[in-house]
């Protein structure tokens, strides 16, 4: 689970998406807490300014009436001021009764006009409340809201002083709902054109991001070179990446040429050795039958009888040695042929048989203190690759191990057939599959693990710097990687080493 979330974790799109997607839910949190701030102030002006408007536009009703008996001259007249509030009240109750007001107009502690629903209860909170916050301005007039029987209302108060009224208008706010519903409806689409933006830019960063890096990565894993064209950081990444490869592979192909001529060069000195000994025989027999044969000559004898037959036998062993020597020099001529790592020369390749002709050449030319045995599975499936490489990398392993047996010792070579269905916990590198096992092990004498965790690496050797470059195990693991496999080592002082390559089928 830890390593499927580290995997997660460790992705391109997770690292480009997850911090964009964490500033938008932290910014968008925070701007819904300021759009409902917003919201709310916005519409609690709007209603208050609503509110003001008409308590002023009834305080003017009082104020026209009121000048309309100034006018008259009837400003001392009771009965025609009684009249004219009659009115007045009159007009403001069709003016509340229009605009869906409640309200009251209090006169000497006492209403002298009630609209609506509005109960003495609701008045009586409100009266005081008006009473204490009252904020005398050029309309004497106060605004607040009031909660009252699990509902809200907004109030205003406005006191008309002439004839010293106290008009009080209240409006239920669920008469806005519609003005704040359209509100919210405005944010919350703007929230979801902020969404799709973020998403859109999301979407956009990963399109010039990941994919211009998978066009890159997705070649490399494939073992090609990336040709990447677009946007110029990545073009040139892609380019240096190109030009690394070719330059690794040029120097690879250097080191496996150095390799090969290092192991002819081995193989030379035990092919030499054993030329003398085919030499040595061949030149004893023939100085042997030329002495023969000059005597018979000189004496005039004809040759039959027993020295005729001995002169067939030496005969015969000359030409077996001859053709031995031939076969050597064949063997070592094909070992040496040029072969590169390039698809042209990727065939389909019998392990067993392989083995089985370096198992002879091998036998022929290490010292004969060093038994040399393979054991071949039956039936090996094919695999897909250079025979002469693969032959290298054998070779090579074969050549490490026959060096750390001076005094002789045994070096197997076993071929069998593996079949992985799940990840191995000890390799767990290793991909499940079919594979072609070459496994390589001597009595020598073997590795400490600091050794053995270095082998692999170029011009790591533990030899003495005239009898080893370092390299011959690199060009193992190179050779064994470009066919897609796997080489593991196994050792310990003392107790020789085995070397194992998957090749996959």
């Amino acid at each position: 689970m830890k390593a499927h979330l580290r995997k997660i974790a460790n992705n391109l799109a997770f690292r480009i998406i997850a911090p964009i997607a964490a500033f938008t839910l932290t910014a968008g949190f925070f701007m819904y807490l300021f759009v409902l701030t917003t919201i709310s102030d916005f519409v609690d002006s709007h209603i208050k300014e609503n509110m003001i408007e008409l308590s002023r536009y009834a305080y003017n009703i009082c104020d026209s009436n009121l000048n309309e008996l100034l006018k008259a001259g009837l400003i001392k007249n009771e009965k025609a001021v009684k009249i004219k509030k009659a009115l007045t009240i009159g007009m403001l109750e069709d003016f509340m009764t229009t605009n869906s007001l409640k309200g009251s107009i209090i006169e000497n502690d006492r209403a002298i006009l009630s609209t609506g629903d509005s109960t003495e209860e609701l008045l009586g909170k409100e009266h005081k409340r008006q009473h204490d916050l009252l904020t005398e301005t050029e309309f004497g007039e106060a605004f607040i809201n009031i909660e009252y029987g699990g509902r809200k209302y907004y109030v205003n108060h406005t006191h008309f002083q002439p004839w010293e009224w106290h008009i009080v208008l209240i409006k239920d706010a669920a008469q806005y709902s519609e003005m704040q519903n359209n509100v919210r409806l405005a944010y919350l689409v703007t929230g979801i054109i902020f969404s799709i933006s973020v998403v859109l830019l999301i979407c956009y960063l990963n399109m010039t991001i990941k994919s211009p890096v998978a066009r890159i990565i997705t070649p490399i894993k494939k073992g090609e070179t990336p040709e990447y064209k677009g946007i110029h950081e990545f073009e040139f990444i892609s380019d240096s990446i190109k030009d690394m490869m070719f330059e690794k592979e040029r120097l690879m192909k250097q080191i496996i040429e150095e390799q090969k001529l290092k192991g002819i060069r081995v193989l030379a000195s035990g092919v030499a050795h054993n030329f003398n000994n085919i030499l040595v025989g061949v030149l004893g027999y023939a100085s042997l039958i030329r002495t023969w044969l000059e005597e018979a000559k000189n004496n005039k004898q004809p040759i039959e009888g027993e020295l005729l037959d001995d002169i067939l036998k030496y005969l015969r062993t000359v030409e077996s040695s001859a053709q031995k020597a031939g076969a050597l020099a064949k063997e070592l001529a094909e070992l040496s042929r040029k072969r590169v790592l390039e698809k042209d020369f990727i065939r389909q390749v019998d392990i067993n048989a392989a083995v089985t002709e370096l198992a002879r050449l091998l036998k022929n030319t290490f010292p004969k203190n060093i038994e040399i045995s393979a054991n071949l599975s039956a039936n090996l499936p094919l695999i897909k690759g250079n025979a002469s490489q693969l032959e290298q990398a054998i070779l090579n392993i074969c050549i490490n191990s026959k060096d750390t047996m001076p005094d002789g010792g045994i070096l197997m070579i076993d071929t069998y057939f593996t079949s992985l269905t799940s990840k191995n916990p000890q390799y767990p590198y290793i991909k499940p599959g079919n594979y072609a096992t070459i496994e390589i092990t001597d009595t020598g004498e073997g590795m400490d693990e600091e050794t053995l965790n270095h082998i692999f690496e170029p011009f790591f050797t533990t030899k003495e710097p005239d009898k080893g470059t370092g390299l011959g195990l690199a060009t193992v693991y190179a050779i064994v990687k470009a066919h897609r496999g796997y080489v593991i080592a196994k050792s310990a002082p003392s107790k020789g080493s085995t070397f194992t390559i998957y090749l996959p089928i």
